[in-house]
């Protein structure tokens, strides 16, 4: 039997989402845990996002917040966490979808640590699984050692696969601005020693063209830098990768 004494909060950023908004929040009120709140802050959508927002919010009661201006990414979500009430924080992206028992699967295991995070099926635009694992995905892109899987997991942690106890905010708030929320929070979560890794998949994370993280690896200019130094300069690409993966797991 679930136990549903403790308030989840689902903070979700949207920004000309109608396209995968739906399934994402069926997802989420199909949830085994029950006890949520969805919070959700839209940053100045100019196509039917609000008005499916305003569909759910009289349906299951979800609220909504309209920003007057453009926050971007970040600071849209730091807004949403800023207004939840629970006593945990889950935080959604507006174009996956979440597995049945992720909250309670979390929830369940993030015992006294600040944030827990789990690995995900990745999936295309027509739902068609890409990989089993996320985590595998990069891994083999990147190259990632078995040695390093855990740190490198950490490092590339998903903010929709994140839950956080609020707790957390009182030493996160406020995001940097530069920086991704996802990032600001397990980077805060690992300097205070109160993170954990749950290897299971619990959502669906959708790569497609007009997602904000989908086509990282082809368009982040860092990457562009070390994949051409791969192709192009192998002998000092190798003993850089080394260099970087002896200094970022000390």
């Amino acid at each position: 039997m679930i136990n549903n004494d403790k308030l989840v909060s689902i903070a979700m950023a949207t920004y000309n989402g109608e396209k995968y908004l739906r399934e994402q929040l069926d997802s989420i009120y199909n949830q085994t845990y029950k006890n949520i709140e969805v919070i959700v802050c839209d940053d100045c959508s100019v196509d039917e996002t609000v008005t499916i927002l305003e569909e759910y919010r009289l349906r299951f009661g979800l609220k909504y917040y309209i920003n007057e201006k453009n926050l971007g990414y970040t600071k849209n979500f730091e807004k949403a966490a800023a207004l939840c009430n629970g006593e945990f924080i889950a935080f959604s992206d507006q174009d996956d979808l979440w597995l049945n028992e992720k909250i309670e699967v979390l929830l369940k295991n993030i015992e006294n640590n600040l944030l827990i995070f789990s690995d995900a099926l990745v999936i295309n635009s027509n739902k068609e699984i890409i990989s089993n694992s996320r985590y595998d995905y990069i891994s083999k892109i990147e190259n990632v050692k078995t040695k390093y899987y855990q740190n490198f997991a950490k490092k590339n942690a998903l903010g929709c696969t994140i839950l956080i106890n609020k707790e957390l905010l009182n030493h996160a708030l406020p995001f940097k601005k530069t920086t991704g929320h996802d990032n600001w929070l397990i980077s805060t979560a690992i300097k205070l020693n109160s993170i954990i890794f749950i290897d299971k998949q619990l959502i669906m994370y959708r790569i497609h063209d007009r997602n904000v993280l989908g086509n990282v690896f082809k368009n982040n200019p860092a990457t562009k830098i070390k994949n051409y130094l791969k192709k192009n300069f192998t002998f000092i690409y190798i003993p850089l990768r080394s260099i970087y993966w002896t200094l970022s797991n000390k």
